[in-house]
């Protein structure tokens, strides 16, 4: 990873520089090409950064309900509110987050990570007005 000043980042896999290097290159390497900024990177950083759940940015920091900020990943997204902090939000919790009008809706912002249930019957994370499960039949509901 290269560091990028104090709050930005560039994260790199190893990439090739010519295409006779390629038969040396980690052929498992990430091959990330977008920044990642201030408090959104640091929790990307706790997550693994490019080699943990997230993987590599898709898209670039962009704007959120209510000043905070957002940040799309391979397998999530990360969001950041001064209220909250960062925190990752992926599958079947962030598809039904969003499909609810995300930060905007009645949840509000994540406050902590996804966990798992108490029985493993399934996953749940809490946001700033309410609760999320996904549970392992499939099912996705919220409270708010």
């Amino acid at each position: 990873m290269v560091t990028l000043g104090l709050a930005a980042a560039t994260v790199f896999g190893a990439v090739p520089a010519r295409a006779d290097e390629s038969k040396s290159a980690d052929k498992s390497a990430t091959y990330c090409r977008l920044r990642v900024h201030g408090g959104i990177l640091s929790h990307y950083r706790t997550l693994g950064s490019d080699k943990g759940r997230l993987g590599c940015p898709m898209g670039i920091e962009q704007s959120a309900a209510g000043g905070g900020r957002m940040q799309q990943f391979d397998g999530g997204s990360i969001y950041w509110s001064a209220q909250t902090g960062a925190h990752a939000v992926a599958g079947r919790i962030l598809q039904l987050w969003q499909g609810n009008r995300g930060e905007a809706g009645c949840v509000g912002y994540p406050v902590d990570e996804e966990s798992d249930t108490p029985d493993h019957r399934g996953r749940y994370q809490h946001f700033q007005r309410g609760t999320i499960w996904h549970w392992n039949d499939g099912r996705v509901s919220a409270v708010c």
